[in-house]
This record gives C-alpha cells, structure tokens and sequence, in this order.
C-alpha cells in the first residue's frame, strides 16, 4: 500500500509539473501574439501616415510643375514669396483619416555651404570669400559670435579636397578622433554637427537650420526668397545691408524679374564690373531646388515627411532625397524664414 501512495504522490508532481509548463508555454505564446499584433498594428498606421506624406508632396510637386508652367506662359522666370502659390502659409487639412500640414521652401534662398569651395572635381579648393560670408551669417544667428570664425573655418576644411589645416581655426583628419573629413561637398547642412567646435547648445534661433543648405557649389542664391540675414551676408563685401534693404523693398511690390534689373539700381550701380561679375554668378531670381515638409497627424501618432525636390526649366520634375525625421519642433515656414 505504502509503494502504490507513492507512486500517486509522483504523479501529481508531474501532472502539477507538467501544467505549470503547459501555462508558462500559453503565456508565452499570448504574449508573443500580443506583441506581433502590436508590431503589426504600430507598422500599419507608420504606412499609412507614410502614404499620406507622399500624396502630400505628390500634390507639391505638381504645384512646382504648375508654377513653372505658369511662369513659361507669362514669360516670366520667377519663384517668389508674393505671387507664387507654393509660397503661400496652407491651414492643416483633413484627408481621409488624418490631418496634414504641409509648408514648401526654396532651398536656393538660403546659404549654401558648398559655396565655400569651387567646384573643380575631383579637387575642391576653398573659396576665401565664401568663408568670410559664412563667418558673417554665423556672427548673426550663434549666440556666442566669437565662434563664427572657428566653425567657418572648420567647416572649409571639412570640404576642401587637401588634408592641410589652411587656417589658424581649421580642423583636418588629426584633429578628429572617431571620424574624417569628408573632403567633398556636403550632402546635406546637418553635416556642420559633425565639426570639432559645433555643439548643440541653448540659444540658436528656432529655425537655426532654415538659413542653410547643401546644394552643388554653382548653385544661385534666389534674392526673391533669400531672408534678411543671408543677403547680408552674401552682399557684405560688395553693397553690404543697403543692398539688402534695395532688394527686399522691391520684392515686397513685385518679384525682381532678373539680376541685369536689379544691378542697375542702387546702390549695386556705383559697383566696379568685376563685383558685378561676382554677383551676376551669385545671384538669381529662381529657383531649382525645392524642400517639402510633411506633418501627418493620427489617432496613433505624428509623422514627418522632408522631401528634397530638384525641378529643371529643361528636365523632369525629381524627389532627390526623402527623410524621415523626429517631430521636435514646428514645420519650417513656407517660403523661407523673412
């Protein structure tokens, strides 16, 4: 009797011991299901707030395609802040189960850090005066001036072809312990975070990086959309602000329809031909090269879309670039900050 007690004591600890694995299999297994619905759930809505950021800047760049047009039948060649209506600040929409918010900027109204070297590839040599505007531009929008010089300077270093410190506030391959200059032109401006001396601090203006881009070197600045800021520091060594104010007066009355116009007026008359020559390479009054901005808003979340856009006079209408990026501040304003 003693024998047949005991086996049924085993069997009840396996019986027990066997349940207690079936229940931590079931849990296992809900979890897991859980988790795969979730997974599934959270990469469904990404889709499809990412869909409706693509239709979003599909009716951008119809809207850019259209301009163009417009401006090919008016024969007149502009992209400006005033009769331009990809230029215009749109309300959120609501589309299907979202809400939209879009806004578009002209990437050729802001500085283009390429510019500080000229473009002679393979080899891309600094641009000393390019250097001096970028220094000038930084003076304005960091809060501590006194390093403008320094990141101006590191930032030439950054994209000239040679591994030589040309300055005394440059930065080459030695200075940096965990990466190389890339000795080309930038892709992109967020690359001025990758410089020895740029630190992310309290104090930059709201939209710091609005005032920047990376274009190929021989791109124009557009004087319809460029802001206040970027004039003068481009004009700075030719007519410096008066020149600005001249430009942003006459465009706030009607788009400057060419440079020729503009360098007739004063004070860009009184300037010797070589500096004239030096801002008709400069200056333009279109543009190429469009960004759109895309703020998808659900019940299961907030996504945005920043799409690059080159649109030629002579070639189709192309997205160069798409970024998805944190939504950690306001749609850029459309038309560039003025």
């Amino acid at each position: 009797m003693a024998m047949k007690y005991r086996q049924k004591g085993a069997a009840l600890i396996i019986v027990l011991l066997l349940f207690a694995v079936l229940v931590a299999l079931a849990v296992e297994v809900m979890y897991r299901l859980d988790h795969f619905r979730t997974r599934t759930g959270n990469l469904l809505s990404w889709d499809q707030r990412y869909q409706y950021a693509i239709a979003a800047e599909t009716l951008a760049i119809q809207a850019l395609i259209d301009d163009l047009e417009n401006d090919r039948n008016n024969n007149m060649l502009t992209d400006d802040c005033v009769t331009d209506r990809w230029g215009a600040e749109l309300p959120p929409m609501p589309y299907e189960q979202a809400m939209l918010n879009a806004s578009v900027q002209d990437l050729q109204g802001r500085f283009n850090i390429n510019w500080l070297v000229t473009s002679q590839p393979p080899n891309y040599e600094r641009n000393p005066d390019a250097i001096v505007r970028l220094e000038q531009l930084l003076a304005v929008l960091l809060p501590d001036p006194s390093r403008a010089s320094v990141l101006a300077m590191e930032m030439a270093d950054w994209i000239d072809t040679n591994n030589l410190v040309d300055g005394i506030d440059g930065a080459e391959d030695g200075e940096y312990r965990d990466r190389r200059t890339a000795n080309l032109p930038a892709a992109h401006e967020s690359e001025m975070r990758a410089l020895r001396s740029f630190t992310v601090e309290q104090g930059l203006p709201d939209f710091f990086w609005s005032y920047f881009t990376a274009l190929p070197p021989l791109a124009r600045l557009n004087v319809n959309t460029a802001p206040g800021p970027v004039l003068d520091a481009v004009l700075s060594s030719s007519v410096g602000n008066a020149g600005t104010q001249t430009i942003i007066q006459q465009r706030e009355q009607a788009p400057i329809e060419s440079v020729a116009s503009l360098l007739q007026m004063a004070p860009f008359s009184t300037l010797e031909a070589d500096q004239r020559a030096v801002l008709q390479d400069l200056l333009s009054v279109n543009s190429e090269f469009f960004q759109v901005m895309v703020d998808v808003t659900t019940d299961s979340g907030v996504s945005r879309l920043v799409s690059r856009i080159y649109r030629s006079d002579s070639a189709e209408t192309v997205v160069f670039s798409r970024q998805l990026v944190p939504v950690l501040a306001p749609l850029e304003p459309p038309c560039n900050s003025l």
